[in-house]
């Protein structure tokens, strides 16, 4: 046995330990919420923890340079399958938040990419959803698209969406059919996850990046912000998600969880001494970090001034404070929409500098934490290190949108070095 193979066993039996001494035989006596932990323990030996030490350089570009030229044929066959008339199928957007809408659409184009079928944005929100709205007094219409253009604000989705993004566009220049594009398959080499997962993971990357098309007056605020941050051009980036705003409340302490929290929350010393390791592993010193408090971001660069600090510096006001209301930030948009253009914006700034990132921190118990994660992968080409501080949830499925991260929309990996 290698001492790398050693070192891996030795995790997993601590990790054994840990699950039946604390997790499974635990005060909780809930026998449905035991039998999901066990489906847990087993999807995390399906898929081990990484061993800490860094691949070889061979064989990390051989692997890579695989990876790449998988994404660059999904790639291809998306736009190929986009353009066709033949087949079709149906989008409903949602009113709820951005990264959902994006989440949502990317999970479309992956599956009818594979099934050889156009996506569409349909004009109207889900009926479901429409129908709660209006037992609330509210009509149904995308949040983030109240009032976004001049005059009165678009009713049909599929519009009100290129006022943002370009893909997929409402009205397609259709080609017929199309020649089809082969997707190679990878190898039992190319990456540490299993080939399928792996597989499913960079589909789902390359198809969100795909829909991440921000229209040309968005490109230029973002060229223009590039370049106030001075953002390296040559040196490796760490993104950093730390979730607050309507979700939870900044930290006053390095190792204090937010005092209020709609979630598992994390302190920013914990992100902090995260963003060490990945730091020290890989050279960087150069921190993108995203977040809805100014705080966080003041605390960041104290904590750690031996890193430059890289954020977007827009008015962090326009977002919910949990400390002093327990509303949600698409209820805020749906009293308050003329908010909800800015707030649309500022989450397309941020997560377009999520693109450009080498490396992630963040919480998968956030959506935007996995969208970040994914646009990361889907702009490289490749699987990117990464840290999720929050470990499965109890809940596998992330509802409503069901966008597959694994076959139950968790990853059972909380750490990957690659």
């Amino acid at each position: 046995m290698t001492m790398l193979e050693r070192d891996g066993a030795l995790r997993r039996i601590a990790e054994t330990c840990r699950f039946w001494l604390l997790d499974f035989w635990g005060p909780d006596w809930d026998w449905p919420r035991r039998r999901l932990l066990f489906k847990h323990y087993l999807a995390y030996f399906r898929n081990p923890d990484i061993p800490p030490e860094y691949l070889p350089e061979p064989g990390y570009a051989a692997a890579a340079a695989e990876q790449l030229a998988f994404t660059d044929a999904f790639r291809r066959k998306i736009e190929a399958v986009q353009r066709s008339t033949a087949k079709r199928q149906g989008v409903h957007l949602t009113y709820r938040p951005l990264g959902k809408n994006l989440r949502l659409l990317g999970t479309a184009i992956r599956e009818g990419t594979d099934r050889g079928r156009r996506v569409f944005i349909e004009p109207d929100g889900p009926p479901t959803e429409r129908r709660a709205l209006e037992r609330r007094g509210h009509n149904w219409s995308p949040w983030l698209w109240v009032r976004t253009g001049p005059g009165e604000p678009s009713r049909d989705a599929a519009h009100a969406w290129n006022e943002l993004f370009h893909n997929p566009p409402a009205t397609p220049e259709a080609t017929g059919p199309v020649d089809p594009v082969q997707v190679p398959r990878l190898s039992a080499g190319a990456g540490p996850f299993s080939p399928s997962y792996l597989e499913l993971v960079l589909k789902l990357a390359v198809a969100t990046r795909y829909v991440f098309s921000p229209v040309e007056p968005l490109m230029a605020r973002i060229e223009r912000l590039k370049q106030e941050a001075g953002w390296p051009a040559d040196r490796p980036v760490l993104g950093i998600h730390v979730r607050r705003g309507d979700a939870a409340s900044a930290t006053e302490e390095d190792d204090e969880a937010p005092a209020l929290a709609t979630r598992k929350s994390f302190p920013l010393g914990t992100y902090m001494k995260a963003a060490d390791q990945i730091c020290e592993r890989y050279g960087v010193r150069d921190i993108f970090l995203a977040t809805e408090s100014r705080t966080e971001i003041e605390r960041a660069t104290k904590l750690r001034p031996q890193y430059r600090f890289l954020w977007i510096d827009y008015d962090r006001s326009i977002f919910p404070d949990i400390t002093k209301s327990s509303q949600f930030i698409e209820d805020l948009a749906l009293e308050n929409p003329d908010r909800a253009r800015s707030l649309a914006e500022t989450a397309i700034l941020d997560l377009y500098f999520f693109c450009e990132c080498d490396a992630f921190i963040g919480a998968f118990n956030s959506e935007f934490s996995v969208l970040a994660w994914l646009l990361a992968m889907g702009s490289r080409g490749h699987a990117i290190p990464y840290i999720s501080l929050s470990r499965a949830a109890g809940r596998r499925s992330l509802n409503p949108f069901n966008a597959l991260l694994n076959l139950r929309n968790n990853c059972p990996l909380e750490l990957y070095h690659w």
